[in-house]
């Protein structure tokens, strides 16, 4: 029967075995990639270091031993190893044997990640591994999966811009740029998503996503949701447990707002949208075969550039030759070139940092997404006048929550809302104990509900203050719904 995966080997490059808080000092832990056993060992200096499992003494696997100040003993004899993989003690020898030692992998711990380098012939790293800004950014957030796919399978992904509608219910997405050098990779993709997997299922987000690759270990996803005002960041590293299987590594950060609970909480609104949505694509991972002459279309997104960029990873016979593509030989790969060519327009800025692809972008290089229509209040007191009236009973269920608004400026005013039972009864003046409060001006709340400004952009950009759960925050949509006064 045919492999899944018909690659002549594992791909090389950098690959996460685990996260660094997973090995405090002291601690040894052994992982399964590669198709075989790796030890992890961290000294009690913090020195963290893996190495290959068989202790070449008599054959033991050191996973079973533990950390001795700065070196690993074998649970076998108590042999010493350091951090580099070199004997330094055998407690009852005289003299130590001058080739033992621990096949030791190359190693990187950056941003909460820890890499090892794997290469088929056993060649050091070719690249290093890029350090990500840390400040400005929330605390990692963490999750491990594993399936049944192959490394190369999830960064394709990234370019099968086809997969996003029906899968992940991204709608015009297009490619901005893609580009492509030794072992790197960058693609700019906009699209409109619908705002349901955040919960806010009446928002229409304008999204920019920046994927970089490095190798086929590493991928890099920035994501700012422009409607929003938010900047988010995930992490993903597929690596090999064997032929047929592997870990997903991910993790994710928020870039800080004005508001620090504001920021936390839409952290953990995010994380929890990404973990969900990714995972969409596990049963067609797990179950799809890898076609090496597959049939490509003109609307895929530009697959056949991506498999030839990754070719570069395997230990091919020398003689060998870069499968053909089916489609090619259709001219597949002109109409390819000819779809990209229409579907960017802003490829000259292929080049530039993401902060000048961002202005190019937000100066309209595509139309924003349609807004429905909604009411239009004269003043915040004409809205609060028909607060009562739009509250939808059948939204609310059995909600019971305290909405407080505390708005300033020319027409400040302290309004609370308060909803039990499918009732609701709305009062000038502080609530002693509101679930949600809303701070702002008077102006910019009125530009608010009636649509000139984003809620969630005003929330993180400092142009107002939420307090309590943004949850119950996004709820406001579907308890006032402004057409019941249209």
């Amino acid at each position: 029967m045919a492999e899944r995966f018909p690659f002549p080997s594992f791909p090389r490059g950098w690959f996460v075995v685990g996260f660094s808080h997973e090995l405090a000092p002291g601690q040894v832990k052994t992982v399964h990639h590669f198709d075989q056993d790796i030890v992890l060992f961290r000294t009690m200096s913090g020195v963290l270091s893996a190495v290959d499992k068989v202790c070449p003494h008599l054959g033991a696997h050191v996973g079973g031993g533990r950390v001795d100040g700065e070196c690993l003993r074998c649970p076998f004899h108590a042999w010493g190893f350091d951090a580099t993989g070199k004997c330094v003690d055998v407690p009852y020898a005289p003299k130590i044997p001058p080739k033992a030692a621990l096949r030791s992998w190359p190693l990187r711990e950056q941003n909460g990640a820890v890499f090892v380098y794997f290469d088929p012939a056993g060649q050091p790293p070719s690249w290093e591994i890029p350090a990500l800004a840390e400040d400005g950014w929330t605390p990692n957030q963490t999750i491990r999966w594993e399936i049944r796919s192959h490394p190369q399978e999830i960064a394709e992904n990234t370019v099968d811009t086809a997969h996003l509608l029906p899968v992940h219910d991204a709608k015009g997405t297009r490619v901005v740029s893609l580009e492509q050098r030794d072992h790197f990779m960058r693609v700019l993709l906009n699209f409109t998503a619908s705002g349901a997997v955040i919960q806010m299922p009446d928002e229409v987000n304008d999204v920019e996503l920046d994927v970089t690759l490095h190798g086929l270990g590493q991928l890099i996803s920035s994501t700012r949701v422009t409607t929003a005002g938010l900047r988010t960041r995930q992490r993903i590293h597929p690596t090999p447990i064997d032929r047929e299987r592997i870990a997903i590594f991910a993790l994710g950060n928020m870039q800080v707002m004005p508001d620090p609970q504001y920021t936390r909480e839409m952290d953990q609104i995010f994380w929890e949208a990404f973990v969900a949505d990714f995972a969409k694509d596990f049963p067609i991972w797990e179950n799809k075969a890898y076609l090496e002459q597959p049939m490509l279309a003109g609307g895929d997104g530009p697959i056949a550039k991506y498999r030839r960029w990754a070719r570069q990873f395997y230990a091919y016979p020398q003689a060998a030759q870069a499968p053909a593509e089916h489609g090619a030989r259709l001219g597949v790969r002109r109409r390819l070139s000819q779809w990209l060519g229409r579907a960017a327009p802003g490829h000259e800025h292929e080049h530039e940092a993401p902060e000048a692809i961002t202005a190019v972008l937000s100066n309209g290089s595509r139309a924003p997404a349609a807004k429905p229509a909604q009411a239009s209040f004269a003043s915040v007191d004409a809205y609060f006048a028909e607060l009562e009236r739009r509250f939808d009973a059948r939204a609310a269920g059995d909600l019971s929550a305290v909405y407080q608004w505390q708005l300033t400026g020319d027409n400040a005013r302290t309004t609370f809302a308060e909803i039990a039972g499918g009732a609701i009864r709305v009062n000038d003046g502080v609530h002693p104990a509101p679930t949600v409060t809303i701070e702002m001006s008077s102006a910019d709340y009125l530009l608010m509900i009636n649509g000139t400004l984003n809620g969630a952009l005003a929330f993180s950009t400092g142009r107002g203050k939420l307090r309590g759960p943004v949850r119950l925050a996004m709820k406001m949509k579907s308890l006032f719904p402004l057409e019941r006064i249209l």
